[in-house]
């Protein structure tokens, strides 16, 4: 059987000069295949040749022909293609559109005179690593591996060099080159190397050995920092430079080296010289490490802070390390660790609010009649923010008891600032978040942005409330923005208050009950109560305002909603993600938001009463106290209904009743729902707004909330992208610095008193003032006379 010699060369790349195509490749190998080999087995011949493993890798290959005219290289696909090839290099002619020319062969772009004629053609093999499905991600570091074996050559590049072959080049995702799944991961499975074949290596079997490419030269001594302490030994850099690395053990005696070299003319790393026994000394290993820098141990901590959560505490970080290593580090070096892992993953706040652009025009772009602002000053410095999702705005307006709940709360990030949360509550009783903001604290300016904004976002609201705490700007701007709305105080927040006002006196059970109170007449009980505890409280919820915080005296539909506590919520739930810097911040929002609504409509879904589940166990406990009560009719919509207090009257026809719960939350009250057991063919259901319904709170959640997706996903216009914020302008604090609370050990010495004469600057022990003879006997102090 007729064999075939291929010569193959790689470790390098397609040169194109002029039109013309040549491989400049580094290694080249021999093999002889029979004329017979068909595409399959040429594969398995080249991979083992080369040492890939092809389950791990697409090999591609293709063949250089030398013609008149300019040829790129031809791939060679099926067993069609190698029978073309495998003929081409037996008979070493040139194609039939040359046939007089003689042939100059090339092999792997090498031209070969015709004293060293070579009758084969170059061949050019490219694979990739096939995709893992464990393989980490990560936007931070990743490299695109393309391995082309021209004539069985193999080629690694960085993202910046793009195709280095051919333009079907295929590339393999980013993968995560220190990624880990515990603390701090040992495990080298996932480095981003390939072997190769021909390296130096001196020594047992090791995770090294052999040729390995590396995507940087920071790459491989991240590896060799890592192996070092798993291996626990520690190295010396004895030369660096940009094309060569070379490490030996600290102790001189010690063998233990490795040599890297540059890889052609790509940025990659690869070894050539290997020895990997040890024979250092016991002593020379320390307690501390000299390469658990803080870097490379908060790179290895950094999925700890994929999320909002900053749980994982330098004490927490000394314990994983001393646990997966052996090895003590500092309090400081923890910490130093952690701040670098965040910012790595989180970015850095300056960089944050540089994004706030794009991120609102993704958000916009994501999530359909979204409303976002941004306000910046003169200097382009951050000012405000505002934040509508459409999704809300729309469930909102059409599904939503009119009532929003409006709160501040400070952020912890380096700039500070205040969070601005515009809330309400829908049928079922749940937080339904309207708006969010950002500004620098809660004054008249910036909660007259927001509420002009939020004016913008959800219109003219028929019957619209606001309820705050007893903040002045709060109200100033309510009136200004929404002059048809109502406004009132939250009880809680007026309870603290006389607490704080009048420390001695218990009155907030009783104020409380006044503020919940219906009927006129009870709410008159429970102020002469309170009057006969103290007169003072009294004048104060007077200056307060009646009309503002007590229901029976509220001009508007509260719907019960006497406290801010529902925006108060939102303050906790974002306790965490407050410390992040804003993008993120708002990230964790849209999180959160999103995982609500798909949670809530899907429960809304699956509702099959007419009301939803909190109004359908309101209407059965007030069904059950209504049991007892008598019912005397008027006319065909007017009764009465004994109570054994107060009683009631009720009006079917206009859905009221004199104790005012009937009209004020839009609910039948106990009195309505005894008229409506008495009078049969009367439905509760059809006293109750629409609000409660199961159908509106299906609509209230009826849209999707998407999220914005990555920064490398953002396909923002150029004038977006032109617009350039700045982070806040840091204030400084009012007043003068503060003194050092803590004095120095020498300003310490320096203050305390000396136990014999009570002088300062000295002790007992150094002090010329003679001791007593006896203790009856009393010292002379050197300023007593």
């Amino acid at each position: 059987m007729t064999s075939v010699r291929v010569p193959i060369m790689f470790c390098g790349e397609w040169i194109e000069q002029n039109g013309h195509y040549r491989f400049n490749g580094t290694e080249a190998r021999g093999i002889m295949v029979p004329r017979s080999t068909t595409y399959a087995q040429l594969i398995e011949k080249v991979s083992r040749v080369i040492c890939i493993d092809i389950s791990k890798f697409d090999i591609e290959m293709k063949f250089k022909l030398k013609t008149f005219d300019p040829m790129p290289p031809v791939p060679i696909m099926n067993d069609d293609d190698v029978d073309y090839f495998l003929e081409e290099t037996i008979s070493g002619a040139e194609p039939d559109s040359c046939p007089e020319e003689p042939v100059e062969p090339y092999v792997e772009g090498e031209c070969l005179s015709p004293n060293n004629f070579v009758a084969e053609d170059q061949s050019i093999f490219e694979f990739v690593p096939k995709t893992q499905p464990n393989d980490r991600r990560s936007n931070e570091e990743n490299v695109n591996v393309i391995v082309h074996d021209d004539v069985d050559g193999i080629t690694v590049s960085d993202p910046t060099l793009g195709n280095v072959a051919h333009s079907n080049n295929r590339y393999m995702p980013r993968v995560n080159l220190f990624a880990c799944s515990s603390s701090f991961d040992t495990d080298n499975s996932h480095s981003n190397t390939i072997n190769l074949p021909s390296t130096e290596v001196v020594g047992d079997s090791d995770w090294l050995m052999g040729k390995k490419l590396f995507s940087s030269k920071e790459e491989l001594q991240q590896v060799l920092f890592m192996e070092a302490l798993r291996k626990n030994f520690e190295f010396k850099t004895f030369k660096s430079g940009k094309n060569i690395l070379v490490v030996k053990c600290v102790d001189n005696t010690c063998k233990w080296r490795l040599r890297a070299m540059k890889f052609g003319s790509l940025n990659m790393f690869k070894i050539t010289k290997y020895y990997s026994v040890h024979s250092c000394a016991l002593d020379v290993r320390k307690r501390d490490h000299r390469h658990a820098s803080f870097k490379l141990i908060g790179h290895k901590i950094c999925h700890k802070f994929d999320g909002a959560s900053s749980s994982y505490r330098p004490g927490d970080i000394r314990e994983d390390f001393q646990k997966q290593f052996g090895f003590e580090i500092s309090y400081h070096k923890a910490w130093k660790a952690r701040e670098y892992a965040m910012e790595k993953v989180r970015g850095t706040p300056e960089d944050s609010f540089k994004l706030l652009p794009l991120y609102m025009e993704m958000l916009k772009k994501k999530n359909s009649g979204t409303c976002t602002f941004l306000e910046v000053d003169n200097a382009n410095n951050f000012k405000y923010f505002f934040m509508a999702i459409g999704g809300c705005i729309h469930g909102f307006i059409s599904s939503i008891r009119p009532v929003i709940a409006i709160d501040g709360t400070f952020l912890k990030g380096k700039f500070k600032g205040t969070l601005f949360i515009a809330t309400a509550l829908d049928g079922n009783n749940q937080l339904y978040h309207v708006a969010f903001g950002v500004g620098d604290s809660e004054n008249d300016a910036s909660w007259g942005w927001f509420l002009m904004k939020l004016k913008v976002a959800i219109g003219e609201v028929p019957n619209l409330v606001f309820i705050s705490d007893k903040h002045p700007s709060i109200q100033k701007n309510v009136n200004i923005a929404f002059p048809n709305a109502a406004y009132g105080i939250c009880t809680h927040h007026l309870k603290q208050n006389l607490r704080a006002k009048f420390k001695e006196i218990e009155v907030g059970a009783i104020v409380e009950l006044a503020a919940k109170a219906y009927r006129p007449q009870h709410f008159n009980y429970f102020m002469n109560e309170i009057q006969k505890v103290d007169e003072r409280v009294v004048k104060y919820l007077q200056d307060a305002g009646y009309e503002k915080w007590a229901h029976s005296h509220f001009d508007g539909l509260r719907y019960s909603i006497m406290t801010t506590n529902i925006a108060e919520s939102m303050n906790y739930v974002l306790k965490n993600p407050r410390q992040l810097p804003i993008h993120k911040l708002l990230a964790s929002i849209i999180d959160k938001l999103r995982e609500w609504f798909c949670d809530r409509r899907e429960e809304a879904v699956n509702c099959h009463t007419r009301l939803t589940k909190w109004a359908e166990k309101e209407l059965l406990t007030k069904s059950e106290n209504s049991r007892t009560y008598k019912v005397v009719p008027l006319n065909m919509n007017e009764f009465i209904v004994k109570d054994g207090d107060l009683n009631g009257h009720v009006n079917i026809l206009d859905k009221t009743c004199n104790c005012r719960e009937f009209q004020l939350d839009q609910l039948p009250c106990e009195h309505a729902l005894a008229v409506c057991r008495y009078r049969e063919t009367l439905s509760v259901y059809d006293m109750c707004s629409r609000y409660y319904s199961s159908e509106a709170w299906v609509t209230a959640y009826a849209e999707t909330i998407y999220h914005v997706g990555t920064e490398e996903e953002w396909e923002v216009s150029e004038e977006v992208q032109s617009n350039e914020v700045l982070h806040p302008v840091e204030k400084r604090k009012k007043g003068r610095p503060q003194q050092i609370r803590i004095p120095s050990q020498g300003e310490e010495k320096l203050r305390r008193k000396c136990g014999r004469c009570g002088s300062r600057g000295h002790n007992r022990l150094t002090c010329s003032l003679p001791m007593p003879l006896s203790s009856n006997e009393p010292v002379v102090r050197p300023n007593e006379t």
